[in-house]
């Protein structure tokens, strides 16, 4: 079995006051017993994650599925800015609000403008016009932000848990999913 993650990001490439708002969403999940207070090593990353715990059940389509017995199996907070892509999953399909082209299959380089932090937008190679990344469509979903929500090897979540976090981070939000 592969692992897999679910990161929920809003779409914002700079979203002002990002640390204090990962605290907050943090200690929300907490107080409702999603994922446990203290850092553990359940992610894969070099960084400490937060384990899951049993209020997950409330928030996944499939709770039957959840990896309590799994050592991958929380939360990652990313506070700088990210590409949050698929991994294996690709990108089948990326469209240019200008042109309506599909460019998915042009030299990827066109990210690094935004992934070097020179500029929320990308450059269309096809157009050559610059238009914001969240304008962009992703086939299947990418998310570009400084800050994420990364859940480890957990299943698919409610509609109501995305609308809730949409709420708090005041923000649409990308639902990327990633095989690795």
């Amino acid at each position: 079995m592969s692992d897999h993650s679910i990161s929920i990001v809003p779409k914002q490439s700079a979203y002002p006051g990002k640390v204090s708002k990962a605290k907050e969403i943090l200690g929300w999940l907490v107080s409702l017993d999603i994922v446990k207070p203290t850092p553990s090593n359940c992610i894969l990353s070099s960084n400490e994650g937060y384990a899951i715990s049993k209020g997950a059940k409330r928030v996944t389509t499939e709770p039957e599925y959840l990896p309590f017995n799994l050592g991958v199996n929380g939360l990652e907070i990313i506070t700088e800015r990210q590409v949050f892509d698929t991994g294996q999953n690709g990108m089948d399909e990326l469209i240019c609000p200008n042109c309506k082209q599909d460019m998915a299959s042009e030299d990827w380089d066109f990210l690094s403008e935004w992934g070097d932090n020179k500029s929320d937008n990308l450059t269309c190679p096809l157009c050559n016009v610059a238009t914001d990344i969240h304008q962009f469509k992703f086939t299947p979903e990418w998310g570009f932000s400084e800050i994420g929500f990364t859940f480890w090897n957990w299943p698919p979540f409610t509609e109501e848990f995305i609308d809730e976090i949409k709420q708090k981070l005041d923000s649409e939000v990308d639902v990327v999913y990633t095989w690795i």
